[in-house]
């Protein structure tokens, strides 16, 4: 029933809304009562919508399965006004489970207004389960303002486990140069040992960093020492690199060049794959030939 009035709303005229309204008031269940009121409140006049929300925010701190929960206030917090928003952030920090607590946080975190994101910042950093808070903090960290951003750095290097230190590091350093911090944002990034997660964070922060900084970011990624992941860094890089003046781009690639030689030939062709756009914006098309046919060449010695 939940679904079959969340898929008519769109196409009701308005005089046939509040028959809708009144059916989905009646559904006994909470969760398919708030997921009904949550399809049908984008549709509705002004004059019903607010005391819809209200309804639907009511049915949907009632529901007793957390995940339930989660999901419902999830799906309210886009059409939420603020004095709203702030109740659906205290029904998700009363949720026990931290997963459910997580995924509540995170479907609020792009429709809270700066004076709350406070509030679901110092929520994601009590969730005692490091995957979860990693979680949390990642989905907060686009929306946070400069003033935040330092708490929730500090909350990422807190987190032990370094696979989920690095998940919320890598959404945290994009942000933190964003917001004019590139040098302390590259540092973030080199710190996380995870070569996968180092890698997401440097092709992440690529387009944010200048040109300056660029040098050190390519030596973090031709650091990493799993080719996948150092491809998927380089190639990230790669657009910037070659964007840059010759005379800065050329003494990078003379010292570049001969560390990526010191792997094997697979792991060399990977790597200048990756960086095909900085051979071509020094030598054009000609360039990648010769060089890809010089590797050929030694090939045979090559293991």
């Amino acid at each position: 029933r939940a679904d079959a009035l969340a898929g008519l709303a769109p196409h009701l005229p308005e005089d046939l809304l509040g028959e809708a309204l009144a059916a989905a008031r009646e559904i006994g269940n909470e969760y398919h009562r708030a997921e009904a009121l949550a399809g049908l409140v984008p549709h509705l006049p002004e004059d019903l919508r607010e005391q819809a929300l209200r309804e639907a925010l009511a049915a949907a701190r009632e529901i007793r399965q957390e995940d339930y929960r989660a999901k419902a206030l999830a799906a309210l917090a886009p059409y939420l006004p603020q004095e709203l928003l702030s109740q659906a952030l205290a029904a998700a920090r009363e949720i026990v489970d931290k997963s459910d607590r997580a995924e509540a946080l995170a479907g609020l975190a792009p429709h809270l207004p700066e004076d709350l994101l406070g509030e679901a910042l110092a929520a994601a950093r009590k969730i005692g389960n490091k995957y979860h808070r990693a979680e949390a903090l990642a989905a907060l960290a686009p929306h946070l303002p400069q003033e935040l951003l330092g708490e929730a750095l500090a909350a990422a290097r807190k987190i032990r486990d370094e696979y989920h230190r690095a998940k919320a590091l890598a959404a945290l350093v994009p942000h933190l140069a964003e917001l004019g911090y590139p040098q302390e944002a590259l540092a973030a990034a080199r710190e996380i040992r995870d070569e996968d997660a180092r890698a997401f964070a440097l092709a992440a922060l690529a387009p944010h960093l200048p040109q300056e900084l660029l040098g050190e970011a390519l030596a973090a990624a031709r650091g990493i020492g799993w080719e996948d992941a150092r491809a998927r860094a380089l190639a990230g890089l790669a657009p910037h690199l070659a964007a840059l003046p010759r005379p800065a781009l050329s003494p990078l690639w003379d010292e570049t060049l001969p560390r990526l030689a010191r792997r094997t030939r697979r792991d060399v062709l990977a790597d200048l794959r990756a960086l095909a756009p900085v051979l071509f914006a020094l030598g054009g098309a000609e360039a990648v030939q010769e060089t890809f046919r010089a590797i050929q060449d030694v090939g045979r010695w090559w293991p």
